[in-house]
């Protein structure tokens, strides 16, 4: 019984991790060619939910240069381990090829699983993101991009974005 008391008083006084504090989360257009931050990162330009997308922006998606819209979030934080990362997921409302510069890692995908790396214990992130620019049917032009990050368990943002693709005129 002894034994139990001590091992509870220990457990208890175990200091525990408290999950990363975000502040000023943004989610919307991302600007990634004006550095107007301190970093010479981009930035998000125009916050919003909903997202037209367009041919006006180059990306380059599993080694092929396309053209696309880029979107993205940012946020502030401290109380962060140096090198810790937040678990994300990604989800869409209908699937999707899901990948980066270099490679395709997901085929016809609606979910997808990621994770940002936070390089000190406070500081500012900025992840950018694209949709490639493509023509959809009448009543599939419509995406709903969801997600959410946690640290150490807990939710810290979510975002959404209804990305919309233009269709062809009748």
């Amino acid at each position: 019984m002894r034994l139990l008391i001590i091992l509870l008083t220990l457990a208890i006084s175990l200091p525990s991790r408290a999950a990363v504090e975000i502040t000023n989360f943004r989610s919307g257009l991302a600007c990634t060619e004006t550095k107007l931050t301190e970093d010479g990162s981009g930035w998000i330009c125009q916050p919003t939910e909903d997202v037209l997308v367009t041919d006006q922006g180059v990306c380059e998606f599993n080694g092929t240069e396309k053209p696309c819209t880029w979107i993205g979030f940012e946020f502030d934080y401290k109380g962060a381990r140096r090198g810790a990362k937040l678990q994300c997921v990604s989800e869409t409302s209908a699937p999707v090829d899901a990948g980066n510069p270099e490679q395709l890692i997901a085929k016809d995908a609606s979910s997808q699983p990621y994770e940002l790396e936070l390089k000190s214990e406070s500081g500012h992130f900025f992840n950018p993101q694209y949709f490639v620019f493509g023509v959809h049917s009448k009543g599939s032009e419509t995406l709903v991009n969801t997600g959410h990050c946690k640290s150490e368990g807990q939710i810290v943002f979510e975002y959404r974005f209804n990305i919309r693709f233009p269709t062809v005129a009748e």
